[in-house]
């Protein structure tokens, strides 16, 4: 291929060097030719005489030829030929130009001289040396004649110089062919100089161009963030991992001050180096929200760009989005605070349950065998029930620290959701102004723990029960199949079966009408203790993440204040 292209490179540029050929000796005959006949006309008499009718012929002649070469050159594949063929036709028209304006005495011989420049030109070295021979043996060939009077050359008397002819015919021939082969090797030697100047600059253009594309990949490849700025802060190279991650273009942000794209904080912080062992270095983290508005963290690291002289020229910012770095510091941290608790509650279930339950049974005791008045009643029945209360936040304890070992089972998710909203309806907790609608498909099983399992969407009903208050809202449980990339909700009676289970989750959704939950409280609400009721315990919401979380799946919130919540429960089939 590479061979190929290049064959096709010297034949357009061969084309176009014998397309400067044809206008070039257009001009030239027309000029050298013009300037015979504007002399001869100031010598004859008539614009008819042989002599003007020899050179107006040639000059039609050159034309007529140009209109030929013209027709060939958009014909002919063999250019190099066509070459050869016009230098030769040349040679022989120069010779007749001679031969009309005096042989030996012309003084049109130095016309062969560029006859052999241009063969040079286009031919090389070869083309050069070929056409000062035909030229030689032409010209040789002409004086020979003329000189042993087999022809009489016509004697236009503006143009003959005046002495050769008294000369030896030895003086001419040794003085031009020694002209046309000097003619020829400087012309080749400076032609071929320029083909190799002209081949090493193709050379160094491809190893330039390859450069650029490396580089232009590598930049590219890169899975980080990769922009550059000028010394006055434009933003000039903005690579694709870039796109991906600010959603933005290379159009959209070409030539924009960076403060335009990112906070106005990027300019100081990446002019203050914070690596001591590189003062040119600096690193620091940016929030920015892009255009969907999802909000992310950016850490950049800085450094300066410089040309091959070693000036500076702008800087290098590389940037990586930390957003998914820094949820699982929080979750990691979310879990040691979980660990931490875990410890403490069986702390707690060994060093307070049991005096709790002798504290409690030795109350029920006395109630039952001391007369009491109705006051003394009431302060024993409060004592009872707050250490139920207390016990049960125990139990609540033991539950989420050390989690009951899981029995999971091949379960019907929607025969499990009617019997808990069965359960939930038929409690106190449930009011009649709460309304319930759920959609969720009979074909939609799983491996779960039904007990666990129950108490996730019980939790779930109490949180959302507890957020709509005394007047009541809409409760809505959905369920069905989505895609583990990430693909809208299906509902299971729209499911393709022919999809491969492996690439689905079976996704829950319960939606409440409630209060909702403030943005700042959200990252917040499965952290152990943090509640937002007045009587909570906040180990509720934390339970339900920690059973999830052991079944090998996912939840999240999307809260609006003041128009509820809605629970999103991906579990893997």
């Amino acid at each position: 291929m590479g061979e190929t292209a290049q064959v096709l490179d010297l034949k357009e540029d061969l084309q176009k060097r014998l397309q400067w050929l044809m206008f070039c000796r257009v001009i030239v005959a027309s000029f050298f030719l013009g300037i015979a006949i504007i002399a001869q006309l100031q010598r004859s008499e008539s614009y008819l005489a042989p002599y003007l009718i020899y050179l107006y012929s040639l000059t039609a002649c050159v034309y007529l030829l140009t209109f030929l070469y013209i027709f060939l050159i958009f014909t002919t594949r063999n250019f190099k030929l066509l070459c050869y063929l016009q230098i030769m036709v040349d040679i022989l028209l120069i010779t007749v130009l001679l031969f009309i304006t005096g042989g030996i005495n012309s003084i049109f011989p130095f016309m062969y001289s560029i006859s052999i420049i241009a063969a040079s030109i286009l031919l090389y070295r070869f083309g050069g040396i070929l056409t000062a021979t035909t030229a030689s043996f032409s010209y040789s060939l002409l004086l020979s004649l003329q000189y042993n009077h087999i022809i009489h050359p016509l004697q236009i008397s503006p143009f003959i110089a005046r002495g050769y002819a008294e000369e030896p015919l030895v003086y001419p021939l040794i003085i031009n062919v020694t002209a046309f082969y000097l003619v020829a090797l400087l012309s080749s030697f400076i032609s071929e100089q320029a083909r190799k100047s002209k081949i090493q600059l193709k050379e160094k253009q491809i190893d330039i161009k390859t450069l650029e594309a490396l580089n232009e990949n590598i930049i590219q490849s890169i899975n980080s963030g990769l922009l550059t700025i000028d010394t006055q802060d434009r933003i000039i190279t903005f690579n694709r991992a870039a796109e991906e991650i600010t959603g933005l273009s290379q159009s959209q942000v070409y030539l924009k001050h960076i403060e335009e794209i990112f906070s106005a904080a990027i300019r100081s912080s990446a002019t203050t180096p914070t690596d001591k062992q590189d003062p040119a270095m600096a690193r620091f983290e940016v929030h920015f929200t892009r255009s969907d508005g999802k909000a992310l963290q950016l850490g950049f690291s800085s450094s300066l760009l410089k040309d091959g002289a070693g000036n500076e020229i702008g800087k290098i910012l590389v940037f990586q989005d930390l957003t998914p770095l820094k949820e699982m510091e929080e979750y990691v941290r979310r879990m040691d605070r979980l660990a931490a608790i875990g410890r403490l509650a069986a702390g707690i279930a060994h060093e307070v349950r049991n005096p709790l339950a002798s504290i409690s049974g030795s109350v029920q005791v006395l109630k039952k065998s001391l007369q009491l008045n109705d006051s003394d009643k009431r302060l024993m029945d409060i004592v009872l029930s707050e250490s139920n209360n207390l016990n049960q936040l125990i139990s609540n304890f033991i539950q989420f620290a050390r989690p009951d070992r899981q029995k999971k089972e091949l379960i019907c998710l929607k025969s499990l959701v009617d019997e808990t909203l069965q359960l939930f309806q038929n409690s106190p907790e449930c009011r009649d102004t709460i309304e319930i609608n759920y959609e969720v498909g009979e074909d939609i099983q799983l491996e779960a723990d039904p007990r666990q399992f129950k108490q996730v969407l019980w939790n779930l009903l109490i949180n959302a029960t507890q957020a709509m208050g005394n007047d009541g809202g809409e409760i809505t449980i959905r369920a069905g199949y989505r895609e583990t990339g990430g693909s809208p909700f299906i509902p299971s009676h729209h499911s393709n079966a022919s999809r491969p289970l492996s690439s689905r989750q079976v996704e829950i959704i319960v939606q409440d009408t409630g209060c909702g939950i403030d943005e700042n409280e959200q990252d917040k609400i499965f952290d152990p203790f943090y509640t937002t009721k007045e009587h909570g315990t906040g180990l509720g919401l934390s339970i339900v993440y920690r059973i999830i979380e052991e079944h090998g799946g996912s939840i999240s919130v999307k809260s609006t204040k003041a128009q509820g919540t809605c629970f999103t429960i991906c579990l893997p089939l």
